[in-house]
């Protein structure tokens, strides 16, 4: 099977990751961790956003996961939900992968486990996401029915110098331990053998269906950089970056109706050019003024 790239995949565990250092290094995709659950019920990955954009500015192609606890199809809808919600705006150029690997889930029986898999990838289809599945090659030969759910990518996980299973697959997760530049500690590294963004792109998938956001006309704001590191750009594009903002006071034009690449953008003036900016509340704000751009 030819390599199609090579990468690795991260949550909050591998911490602030330097993601230019990360692509120096031949790294060339990532798959994210958007969420998980604990003692306190389900979370969003808190480094899920930051990872995401790293990774895109980097020129790293993305995917996202989540880790999956669900035993119901009921706990499938209120996990797709929660982790939804991060993904709203963002483009990703790898699946969405529901990972089913956990010991508490054995107990639910094969036929059973595979159905409520099935059903959470299906949500994600319907909701626009290219989706796939990972797990590894013991739990899957013991625990679930790889057959039923062939029409699926599968990226599977194991840590042996040669792949010991034998049905289809898409990725291997090959190591659990390996060391990137750019990372602190230990990093999975990934081989992807598909390159999955024309069929998402053709399906409209992982919101390229989406050209631009939505954005509606305002007046009556301005825009208040008071951190140096605001970024400004061309286009609501995270890699179209311009720059960073001076501080001061910007008029700003307009507002995206939703979230777009997972943040609430403006357009504003500068130099007499009109450019956006994501609302970060640790860089800029929004406030009222009297000036009147439109």
């Amino acid at each position: 099977m030819a390599l199609f790239q090579n990468g690795i995949d991260v949550s909050r565990y591998q911490g602030s990751i330097n993601w230019t250092q990360v692509a120096a290094a031949g790294k060339q995709f990532a798959i994210v961790r958007v969420g998980s659950s604990n003692s306190g019920g389900l979370y969003v990955d808190p480094y899920f956003l930051q990872n995401v954009t790293g990774a895109h500015s980097a020129g790293l192609r993305v995917g996202a996961y989540y880790y999956t606890y669900a035993r119901t199809r009921a706990a499938v809808a209120s996990e797709l939900t929660a982790f939804l919600n991060m993904l709203e705006g963002i483009k990703l150029e790898y699946p969405v992968f529901v990972d089913v690997e956990d010991a508490s889930l054995t107990s639910l029986g094969r036929a059973e486990l595979t159905s409520l898999v099935q059903y959470a990838m299906d949500i994600l289809y319907q909701r626009k996401w290219y989706a796939g599945w990972y797990s590894y090659t013991n739990y899957i030969n013991s625990y679930l029915n790889a057959g039923a759910l062939a029409a699926y990518p599968l990226w599977v996980a194991d840590y042996r110098a040669t792949l010991g299973y034998t049905g289809a697959y898409t990725m291997w997760q090959y190591s659990g331990s390996g060391t990137v530049s750019g990372i602190s500690g230990a990093c999975d590294l990934n081989r992807s053998y598909k390159d999955f963004l024309p069929e998402i792109q053709a399906g409209g998938y992982n919101n390229y269906g989406a050209a631009s956001p939505s954005v509606q006309k305002v007046d009556g704001y301005k825009l208040v950089v008071f951190n140096a590191r605001c970024e400004y750009f061309y286009t609501s594009n995270l890699n179209d970056v311009v720059g960073y903002l001076p501080l001061g006071n910007y008029c700003v034009t307009g507002q995206t109706t939703a979230k777009y690449e997972g943040y609430d953008w403006v357009t504003f003036k500068y130099q007499g050019e009109e450019y956006w900016t994501a609302l970060l509340g640790d860089r800029n704000r929004l406030e009222k003024c009297e000036c009147n751009c439109n």
